[in-house]
């Protein structure tokens, strides 16, 4: 069972939902983190989302999306987006360049064939927040 997005929000914060309890919230941006390396630096390949509930359980998603590719994808460039990348990469600041980032990190990881992620409708929805 995940916590898992189910809305993302101009402000940069994220509706989430964690199946198996049934508990739902919002996440700050701030909220929404970086994993880490065993070398303590972070990673930008994982994301870890944290039940809003304050439970306890979390869950721990890669870049290619996990079990919700299009979904996961998003966050990830919604993250890169709003606060750049942990990576030392340096990236302009624009919407188009956290997308083809995270398109690279997606295809390292998983292969070309793993994109889904619509990328039209997310810089539309990037572009009017």
């Amino acid at each position: 069972m995940s916590v898992r997005p189910i809305n993302f929000n101009p402000d940069g914060s994220m509706d989430v939902h964690f199946d198996e309890l049934g508990h739902m919230g919002n996440l700050l941006a701030a909220e929404v983190t970086w994993s880490t390396n065993p070398d303590g630096s972070e990673s930008h390949n994982y994301i870890i989302l944290a039940c809003p509930d304050g439970c306890g359980a979390t869950s721990t998603w890669p870049v290619g999306g996990g079990a919700d590719a299009p979904m996961g994808q998003e966050m990830f460039v919604r993250k890169i987006d709003l606060e750049g990348c942990c990576c030392d990469a340096p990236l302009a600041r624009t919407s188009q360049a956290a997308i083809d980032h995270v398109h690279e990190l997606v295809t390292a990881m998983d292969g070309p064939e793993r994109w889904q992620l619509d990328e039209a409708q997310v810089m539309e929805h990037l572009t009017a927040a």
